[in-house]
């Protein structure tokens, strides 16, 4: 299967599962936070998304850094070029955010700093393989953005998104640790 079918295999799988399906592999995906916060220094700076494609929620996420005093960014895209990330409220109700072209919301570009200047970046992803090759939305934003990040890359994701190995080009970049609502895989 080519990599535009296997995207939009799992991309569909995704969508199917209902959002208690969602919110509970989120809950149990989010009892392996602590591994990560072992990970991260004192008053980290987290990179993280706000699920909207039918992603493992990232709600948990949020919660889990206003616990331990790490502060969330959210990403910001521009076209051909690394993510900018944002500072966010931790009641994202009170974030002002727009829809960006691709559907997905982002906050305003205000007090923004470059991905160097953080600490962790949770990513989404459609695949990843046993080996930390992740296979993205297709839009190049997090390869882009890794390039450069010397930080701790995660995904986030189901376990089903687990596979046994993916085609890399040369361009792709990994992550060094993946949390699912199954386990915690790091590389």
């Amino acid at each position: 299967m080519d990599s535009i079918a296997f995207r939009k295999t799992l991309r569909k799988q995704r969508r199917n599962l209902t959002p208690r399906q969602r919110q509970h592999s989120a809950t149990l995906a989010s009892l392996h936070l602590i591994k990560l916060a072992k990970l991260l220094p004192k008053h980290a700076k987290i990179g993280v998304y706000l699920d909207d494609f039918g992603e493992l929620p990232t709600g948990a996420i949020i919660k889990f850094c206003q616990k331990h005093d790490f502060t969330p960014h959210l990403p910001i895209t521009h076209p051909n070029k690394p993510l900018i990330f944002a500072p966010i409220f931790y009641q994202i109700g009170k974030t002002p955010l727009k829809n960006h072209s691709l559907g997905m919301k982002e906050p305003f570009p205000k007090n923004t700093v470059h991905a160097h200047r953080l600490d962790c970046i949770i990513c989404p992803l459609v695949a990843v393989d046993k080996s930390g090759n992740r296979l993205g939305m297709g839009g190049g934003f997090y390869d882009r953005t890794f390039a450069k990040f010397h930080g701790l890359k995660v995904g986030w994701c189901y376990d089903f998104q687990v596979v046994e190995s993916l085609a890399v080009n040369d361009w792709d970049q990994g992550v060094d640790l993946v949390i699912t609502d199954q386990r915690v895989m790091r590389f």
